[in-house]
């Protein structure tokens, strides 16, 4: 029997990239996650757990910032206390950052009140997050050779996908048949 042998095919992480841990990954920070990056440059890279839903209300972490209430995500281990929120209008919130097409991150925060209000945006078209991922200068280039994780072109449609349980999974099997079946491996290696 011949044993096939994946190839490496991943380019290298640039802003907008997705992040997909491997699947025994041991740090429980990151275990089967899918992570966005919103800035890649020689300074490190910063990114946003997607896939991360917390028991917790934008409401209940800053009161009276927003006048709705949004899920908030786990963002990552750095800088715990700080709010950060990705978001589809970039045309129409003043000092966000543009990630990928239909996709920004931050901004003047009390736009977002004023879309919901004139009814030009919906509570799914944003994601609120606790903390965020962070990587100092080629630490995640490091990573990716240790084959920490697989990289993925970053598209709106994932980046706000409403199936946290499946998103890792659904975002692994992208990556082509060489991969698709660890989508369906067990957390635990010792189950296989």
């Amino acid at each position: 029997m011949k044993i096939k042998q994946i190839k490496k095919k991943f380019n290298t992480p640039e802003k907008g990239s997705l992040l997909m841990s491997e699947p025994f990954l041991e740090d429980v920070n990151f275990r089967r996650s899918v992570v966005l990056l919103t800035e890649h440059n020689d300074m490190g890279s910063v990114g946003f757990i997607l896939n991360r839903p917390i028991d917790m209300l934008t409401g209940e972490v800053v009161p009276d910032l927003l006048q709705y209430e949004f899920p908030v995500f786990y963002g990552g281990p750095m800088e715990p206390n700080s709010l950060h929120f990705i978001h589809k209008h970039g045309d129409k919130i003043p000092g966000c950052f543009p990630i990928l097409k239909d996709v920004y991150w931050g901004g003047d925060i009390n736009y977002v009140n004023e879309l919901l209000e004139k009814k030009t945006a919906t509570t799914a078209d944003f994601r609120f997050f606790l903390g965020y991922s962070g990587w100092e200068p080629n630490q995640l280039f490091a990573e990716i050779e240790e084959k920490t994780w697989w990289l993925l072109n970053g598209n709106e449609k994932i980046v706000f996908d409403e199936d946290m349980e499946n998103m890792w999974a659904n975002a692994v099997k992208l990556l082509g048949e060489d991969y698709a079946y660890m989508a369906n491996s067990p957390e635990d290696i010792t189950w296989n």
